[in-house]
């Protein structure tokens, strides 16, 4: 089911949802998986983009760490973020992003994906404007069931938190089987048992990479996870 106006759908979206506050736990949760997007980012000085920026959480962790772009559909957040960061950033679709070709070391692409009409064609974007050698670095839910609520306003039926593809390794291999890459990893994180008894918040003040032990033992008892992540290496 495609999203036949996103461009409309996201810029209001914006608009009614605050990227910028979250309940304690959601904190916690994607306090850790930024933690573990980042480990995957090495070096100074490196060109990284953003794309989807939401609430540009990005920014507090490589101001001092390289060349940060943010994109997003909405100029809300982008805004919203600029005011407290000197970081350039452009309104634009994924699809046809206004860089020159080679540009990044990483792209960054958190919990996006899901929500694009054509997720081949944004990553076949994606790959145009990596180096050689950089890395996409995506995450989405993982292997979600779609749901569908009837819309009280257009009386169709809509993919609950506008989610239109459901994702796990081998659909996103299917996704890239037509890119040059030279390698392409997957990590699950963040086992649902963990997070809906609260247990993750509970174990806030361990260290991430004993937090994460617990969390890899867990999916591996029970292959559950909340977060799918995918690591491109052109």
């Amino acid at each position: 089911m495609k999203n036949l106006n996103y461009k409309e759908h996201y810029k209001k979206d914006a608009e009614f949802f605050n990227y910028f506050e979250n309940n304690k736990y959601d904190n916690d949760y994607n306090g850790r998986l930024h933690t573990f997007i980042i480990n995957f980012i090495k070096g100074d000085n490196n060109y990284i983009l953003d794309v989807g920026s939401g609430g540009g959480w990005i920014t507090s962790k490589f101001k001092q760490k390289g060349n940060l772009f943010l994109t997003d559909l909405s100029y809300k957040n982008l805004h919203l973020i600029k005011k407290e960061n000197n970081i350039e950033s452009v309104v634009a679709d994924a699809i046809a992003l206004p860089y020159k070709k080679d540009k990044f070391d990483y792209i960054i692409m958190s919990e996006v994906l899901e929500h694009i009409n054509e997720p081949d064609k944004v990553i076949e974007s994606l790959m145009n404007l990596l180096k050689r050698g950089g890395k996409i670095i995506v995450t989405t839910p993982y292997n979600e069931k779609i749901k569908y609520n009837l819309c009280i306003h257009c009386n169709q039926l809509t993919p609950v938190n506008a989610h239109l593809y459901s994702f796990n390794i081998e659909s996103m291999k299917n996704i890239c089987s037509d890119f040059n890459f030279s390698s392409l990893d997957f990590y699950k994180f963040g086992n649902k048992l963990f997070t809906i008894t609260r247990l993750s918040y509970l174990f806030r003040f361990l260290p991430f990479f004993l937090w994460r032990i617990i969390d890899k033992i867990l999916n591996m008892v029970i292959d559950k996870p909340n977060t799918f992540i995918t690591i491109i290496t052109k």
